[in-house]
């Protein structure tokens, strides 16, 4: 939707391409768009809450989160950002077995490879996103075999905590 001349440029890789959305996913967007304030807002507070319970417990070893004040970019992140996002990662102290055993038992984390969306997803980097690469060059990139990622969603932080707590025992 436009003028012709602000149409003209692109009208032919929208042709070509077929770039235009089904009209259903377009009212489902203009639907959840008005929700997505909220959403983003809660699932930053989840997961400040679930970085700071979690960088005290015995068995994590690290937590990768901007919102944490020992987060190496969080000078930057708190200059940038309104709120530090839905996405962390524990490195927990032990093996790639104890991260497995610990994944394993999560029963609110959903395991699935992605960014997630309203529910909370968790991962490990070693089976998924970097499992091609060779051990020295994971560890050169710091991505150990204890490591998990979770995408947090909307649940409750205590839920979440419960469930790493539960999954950590």
């Amino acid at each position: 939707m436009g003028s012709k001349d602000l149409l003209a440029s692109v009208w032919n890789w929208r042709k070509n391409l077929g770039t235009v959305i089904a009209p259903e996913t377009a009212s489902l967007l203009a639907r959840s768009i008005r929700t997505l304030t909220v959403r983003v807002e809660r699932q930053n507070a989840t997961a400040q809450a679930v970085a700071e319970a979690m960088t005290e417990h015995p068995k994590v070893a690290q937590v990768f989160y901007p919102g944490l004040p020992a987060f190496a970019g969080h000078a930057v992140a708190r200059s940038q950002m309104k709120g530090f996002g839905g996405m962390l990662t524990l490195e927990l102290k032990g093996s790639y077995e104890d991260a497995v055993r610990a994944v394993g038992r999560f029963q609110l984390f959903a395991i699935a490879p992605s960014l997630g969306g309203v529910e909370s997803l968790a991962t490990m980097p070693v089976t998924t996103t970097h499992h091609g690469l060779p051990l020295e060059e994971r560890m050169r990139r710091g991505i150990s075999d204890a490591m998990i990622r979770l995408s947090i969603g909307l649940e409750d932080a205590a839920d979440l905590i419960a469930d790493l707590e539960h999954a950590l025992e």
